[in-house]
């Protein structure tokens, strides 16, 4: 017998190996707590499928017993030691495959990241089905109700209502068997195509009530993924993987001594669901690429929300820029629509601006208009489709795009280009920094309103092969562009937050994390999409002039206030007519700008907090913040639709004190109680927010 202990910040992990060279975990957990309880037997590291192998739990869809985890054996392992993390490699063999498994831990975080390096080691070619990024098996096994006290935290994300949180039983999941061997039911949470968010947050939480701790898992993949909960003797497991056969028509085809690197998990370990964030928070920042935009956290004023929205004309985006500099804004973003005339969906491709939308400054005359007011200029793009009416469509052959059953894919009217072909890949590339170098841009925002579908077949093994190989060649194109233009700001968006994963995330400093047009709305999204994404990558919009919902009717104080602090936890998106406001009005957005941008270094160290639990849509109340070890601001809505008191219990994160923040020049009636710790907001508005500075 042979042990590995990896002992990390309060993180512990131990792999036993046995005399027969099979390694499993032996502990995994907290310093002073096992997140799992082994039987002793087959708890392996990892899951490997192939078209010409079988398993022992074939009779099902669940991903188990599979040959590789019961024949292959330990080999070596080696440790890599840098200055923020450490890194882990164990490699195991089986007759077929060599498997390293990296695991990499970072400083001041209680967690880590995986994947694998598979290599084919046979004679013959062997065709790839599944393998998994993470598989943990044994938490809560052996007792007779297994499924007691074991809870899934799960997020819907869709257009308009992204990152909403259930907590649902392992029972009600239906994760539980009869027969004490293993059911034939397991549970998914997974995403086909290039949409990766627009079904599921691609991370889950699974609470063990039994024990006080919780497990979050995160897969890192800007297509197809999978989550997947099973059983087996009376323990469970989870397995964490992008695509595969089953769920997503993935095959690759490995000849000998090729290799197979999959998808990135992450995963963070706590007490309970705030906790796991707070460390997911901590563990991404080690992920994302550095930025001169994630240095300064500029605040970006954009056309489109409540504006210009597909309209670009000359006329009408001047005094918005001239409005957006005397606020205060350091971006202005010219949004969708200033390369065309509305309708211009269906044309979209050839990324020239249309000279009739600028007949006296031209584009780049509005461009320098921007720098001569004191800000930088960005625009609009979507720059992995184009449009069925767009003239250069037809002039393109079809290995420049998706294939379906020997024909072009057709999303939403749009072929989508294939970056997995070099000349797709420099066509964009040259498109794109021509517009950078021409207008002096600053800031891209790269929209992605159109799923791919399961994949493309044209040079692939499978359809679920062709659409990972374009979703890694356009991570390697943002790299290049993001090296080629340090200054450059990338947005990632995907018709607000369908595309918020942590592949992109990795490269793009800031993410559109909703298209919610309702300011009213907004607030179930403003905290909750911080269990998603970093509060300083999460742009949020901030229109205090609505002309949807609240078109007939005067824009008050109370709703300006509100907008702003919609925005006050992530980055702001401000938008909207705001040069009809008059100055009153206009110097609670500058109160408001100002905070934002005095709150920008401590925001890069917070993590979040939810006093009263994550929201839930059409809540009469919402609740969250931000914290690290000195300091915290806390956002607190009213979304009743009425007068409202609303008490906050802050005593377990140390506050000894609670002063508002935001806005200090409105009316905020609120006692903050220093010996049981509770604040407490009274309005009588029907909707308000306000955020307060909490004192450690």
């Amino acid at each position: 017998m042979a042990k590995i202990l990896i002992e990390q910040n309060n993180l512990k992990i131990e792999f036993l190996i046995d005399d027969e060279k099979h390694i499993s975990y032996s502990y995994f957990g907290s310093k002073d707590q096992n997140y799992i309880d082994f039987p002793g037997f087959f708890s392996p590291l990892c899951q490997i499928e192939t078209s010409e192998h079988t398993h022992d739990g074939s009779h099902c869809s669940k991903h188990l017993l599979s040959p590789f985890s019961i024949q292959s054996k330990y080999v070596s392992h080696k440790e890599i030691i840098s200055k923020n993390k450490r890194e882990l490699i164990i490699t195991l063999k089986d007759e077929c495959w060599e498997n390293q498994i990296h695991y990499v831990f970072y400083n001041n975080v209680n967690g880590f990241s995986t994947f694998s390096v598979l290599k084919n080691i046979s004679p013959t070619p062997l065709h790839l089905e599944y393998i998994s990024s993470f598989y943990l098996y044994g938490f809560n096994g052996g007792k007779t109700n297994e499924s007691d006290g074991l809870y899934l935290h799960k997020a819907t994300n869709s257009w308009h209502c992204e990152a909403q949180w259930r907590k649902t039983s392992f029972l009600d999941l239906g994760l539980f068997n009869g027969n004490q061997i293993h059911s034939m039911k397991s549970f998914k949470i997974s995403n086909t195509g290039g949409w990766s968010t627009k079904d599921y947050l691609p991370m889950c939480v699974i609470e063990n009530q039994n024990t006080n701790t919780s497990l979050l898992g995160q897969i890192e993949n800007n297509g197809s993924w999978n989550i997947e909960l099973g059983d087996h003797l009376n323990h469970y497991y989870l397995s964490m993987h992008g695509p595969e056969f089953g769920n997503n028509q993935f095959i690759k085809l490995l000849k000998p001594n090729e290799t197979f690197q999959t998808v990135q998990a992450s995963v963070t370990l706590g007490k309970d669901f705030e906790e796991t964030i707070q460390e997911i928070t901590k563990l991404r920042r080690h992920l994302i690429k550095p930025s001169d935009d994630l240095k300064h956290l500029p605040i970006i004023f954009n056309d489109y929300m409540h504006a210009l929205w597909d309209g670009q004309k000359e006329q009408d985006i001047i005094p918005l820029v001239d409005i957006a500099s005397k606020v205060g804004a350091d971006i202005f973003c010219i949004d969708a629509g200033w390369f065309g005339q509305i309708p211009w969906t269906d044309e979209i491709g050839e990324w020239e601006e249309d000279p009739t939308n600028y007949p006296t400054l031209g584009l780049k005359g509005v461009c320098d208009y921007i720098y001569q007011k004191g800000m930088k200029p960005g625009l609009w793009v979507e720059i992995e489709c184009m449009g069925l009416k767009c003239n250069l469509i037809n002039k393109l052959p079809d290995d420049w795009f998706f294939i379906v059953n020997g024909h072009r894919a057709i999303r939403n009217n749009r072929n989508i280009l294939n970056f997995a072909n070099p000349e797709v890949y420099k066509w964009a590339m040259d498109k794109v920094c021509k517009l950078i170098d021409n207008y002096q841009l600053c800031y891209l925002k790269n929209d992605y309103n159109v799923d791919t579908g399961v994949g493309n077949e044209y040079n692939s093994d499978s359809l679920g092969e062709g659409l990972l190989k374009h979703n890694r060649a356009f991570i390697r194109w943002l790299i290049e562009l993001s090296n080629k233009y340090p200054h450059l700001t990338i947005e990632n968006c995907g018709s607000g937050g369908c595309r918020m994963d942590y592949e992109m995330l990795k490269v793009c400093p800031i993410q559109s994390t909703s298209d919610q047009t309702d300011y009213r709305k907004y607030p179930y999204l403003s905290s909750n999409v911080l269990t998603a994404v970093l509060p300083e990558q999460a742009a949020v919009w901030s229109y205090p002039v609505n002309v949807i919902e609240l078109k007939d009717q005067p824009v008050t104080n109370e709703i300006i206030a509100t907008n702003m602090v919609n925005a006050i936890l992530g980055r702001i998106h401000l938008a909207s007519f705001i040069n009809k406001l008059n100055d009153e009005q206009l110097d609670l957005i500058k109160e408001g700008l100002a905070f934002i941008r005095s709150i920008s270094n401590f925001k890069k160290e917070a993590v979040p907090i939810y006093p009263n639990g994550i929201s839930y849509f059409y809540d009469k109340e919402v609740v969250g913040g931000l914290i690290n070890d000195k300091e915290g601001v806390l956002c607190i809505w009213n979304t009743s639709g009425n007068s409202r008191e609303i008490t906050v219990n802050l005593e377990k994160y140390g506050i000894t004190d609670v002063e508002i923040a935001y806005p200090k020049s409105l009316k905020t009636n609120y006692q903050f109680n220093k010996t049981n710790k509770v604040l407490t907001f009274k309005t009588e508005e029907d909707y308000s927010g306000r955020c307060f500075r909490l004192i450690k």
